[in-house]
Order: structure tokens, then sequence, then C-alpha cells
């Protein structure tokens, strides 16, 4: 029994480790790989690195004694986890967003001061000790929780496959993070009778974070201003941009199976260079991805559709301006998650 209660606990440390391993990891590349718009990153290295030290602390504190002071400190990182998240879920909605270090600083102040008092805060089994620890937790909730409100207040139904890749992402992440704390606080009200299973749960988080990185890379690759050197002015994007979307929406041209940008801007009467300008600043996409987009969108509503419903899948593709089969499948999965067949039947 002996042997078996080793192997136990050095599997627990093992997969316990992932987790911490994998987050500290990504967490100092994104803190290293700094460019230009680098600011949402630089606060999710923040909240990575935060996290994983923290129940790094609750794994080596597992084997291991440690100084209570070194404890407070681990403690206080814990107030760093949700500006950095708030922070984090606002500069990727925003990229642009010029951030001044006095707007974000003062996020980090109570850490700064639980850190600089850790020598008499004190760290034992007191109830004033484990209130502070609640005070702790109830930061980050209040963090997130309000993160999660922002998210659905600015909830607009975007076009954009980017765009909604980018709110999937971030209210699952929010979410993660709420119910990480949760789970934190129901073993330290021991009704979770497991200490290591906050180490088992973040690891689990991770790396499900992990395969959501790998499935849409772009949401970690916040692109620089492609535009560095524009004369646009935000105002001239707005009213291009509208005039853009009324002739596509009236004109219906991405019917077109042969339209192209350069005669897509000459309907516009603008260049072809000023036109991509005009749809990658305002969208965030390229010209190709902008009319799949209306193209997709307009197959869906004739999927669905009784006067369509005697026509094949393929026929539909085609009047929806797509010039192949193949694309039109490709494109339709790529933005609905599902194929054209599964949406027609579904909507039977």
């Amino acid at each position: 029994m002996g042997v078996n209660a080793d192997i136990l606990k050095h599997i627990e440390l093992l997969v316990g480790s992932i987790g911490v391993i994998i987050s500290l990891l990504f967490g100092l590349f994104l803190l290293v790989s700094r460019t230009e718009q680098h600011k949402a990153n630089f606060f999710l290295s923040l909240y990575l690195l935060a996290f994983s030290l923290r129940i790094g602390k609750s794994l080596f504190y597992n084997y291991f004694p440690i100084d209570p002071v070194i404890r407070n400190i681990f403690l206080g990182i814990l107030l760093a986890i949700g500006p950095s998240l708030w922070l984090y879920v606002f500069l990727r909605k925003h990229p642009q967003h010029q951030l001044a270090s006095k707007a974000y600083l003062w996020h980090y102040v109570p850490m700064l001061m639980f850190i600089a008092l850790c020598w008499i805060i004190p760290n034992d089994r007191s109830s004033f000790a484990r209130l502070l620890h609640y005070a702790l937790i109830a930061h980050i909730i209040l963090y997130a929780g309000y993160a999660y409100y922002w998210l659905h207040k600015n909830d607009k139904k975007s076009t954009s496959y980017r765009e909604r890749k980018i709110d999937s992402w971030l209210r699952f992440f929010v979410t993660a993070t709420l119910t990480v704390v949760i789970i934190y606080v129901l073993i330290m009200q021991n009704i979770i009778p497991y200490y290591m299973g906050m180490a088992f749960l973040f690891s689990a988080v991770i790396i499900a974070f992990s395969i959501w990185w790998l499935q849409t890379p772009f949401l970690f690759k916040i692109e620089t201003q492609k535009y560095g050197q524009s004369t646009l002015e935000t105002d001239e994007i707005v009213q291009l941009s509208g005039r853009l979307k009324q002739l596509m929406t009236s004109e219906q041209l991405y019917l077109d199976p042969d339209l192209t940008l350069g005669k897509l801007s000459k309907k516009m009467g603008i260049s072809s260079k000023r036109l991509s300008q005009v749809i990658n600043q305002s969208e965030n996409i390229n010209y190709s991805k902008f009319i799949t987009n209306y193209r997709v969108s307009e197959a869906k509503k004739r999927l669905v559709a009784d006067e369509y419903r005697h026509l094949k899948i393929s026929a539909i593709a085609y009047d929806s301006g797509f010039n192949s089969l193949s694309s039109f499948n490709a494109a339709f999965k790529s933005i609905t998650s599902t194929t054209a067949i599964a949406y027609r039947n579904a909507s039977k």
C-alpha cells in the first residue's frame, strides 16, 4: 500500500504540474513576444503567470513547508489575476485603444500594498486570515463578473467570423476563470475535500485554453496597424464602409462569382488599395473574407426559404456567388461550423 500511495502522489504532482508548466511557458512567451499592439497579450501573460505561480505554490506546499511570509507573497499575487483578466478582455475587444499607464496601474495597487505588508499579515488558521483569503477571492470574482457583464452589454451581432471567434473565446475565458475560482472556494470550505483538486482543475482549464489557441491562433496574434501611414481618417473610413455595405445590400454585388476587388473599387469610385484599406480597418478582415461572409449569409437565407426548397445545395451555392461547390462547402463550414445539408435539415 505504501508503494501505491507514493505512486499516486507522484501522479498527482505530475498531472497538477502540467497546467502550471504550460501556463508559465505561454505566459513568458507572450511577455517576451511584444509587438506594437502587444497590450492585450501583455495582460494575458500577467494573468497566466499570476495564476500559475499561485497554483504552483499550492503544489509545492502540499509536499514541503513554506514560510508564512512567502505564502503571503503568493497570496498577494491573487490580486493580479482579476485586473489582468479585465484589462485583457477590454483590450482584446479594442486592440487599437491607447491605454495610458495611469489608467491601469491603479488596478494593481492592492496587490502591491498586500505584498508590501506581507511581513505583518497573519497567515494561519485564524478567522481574520481566512476572511482575508476570501476577500482576495472576492476580488477576482468582482473583476471576472464585471468582465462578463461588460461583454454581454457590448455584445454586437457581427457578421465577421473573426469577431465572433474572439467573442466566444473571451466568454469562455471569463467563464473558465469563474469556474476555477468557485471550485477554489468550495475546496477552502472543505465542501470538496481534496486540496490537489485545484491544481487538477487548473491543468484541465489550461489544456482547454491550449486547444482554443491551437484551433484559432489569430486570437493571440494581435495585428499591428496594417495601414500605419494611412491617409484615411476615422470619419472617412466610417463613411466609405457605410457606402460599401449599402451597395452590397442594395445591389447584391456579391452574387457575381467574378466580382473582384478591382471591379468593386470601380463601382465605389475609389482605388483598389483604398477599398482594401477600408475593409481591413472597418471589418478587420480582407476583401476575400468580406465577400465570402456575404455569400454564406445569402446561402443561409436560401437554404431555409420555402421558394428554394426544390433547389439542390450546389444550385444554391452557385446562385449565392460561389464559383465551385468545394469552395462553398469549405467557406460554409468555416463560418457556421456545420454543413449546408445539416443547416437545411435543421430548419425543417
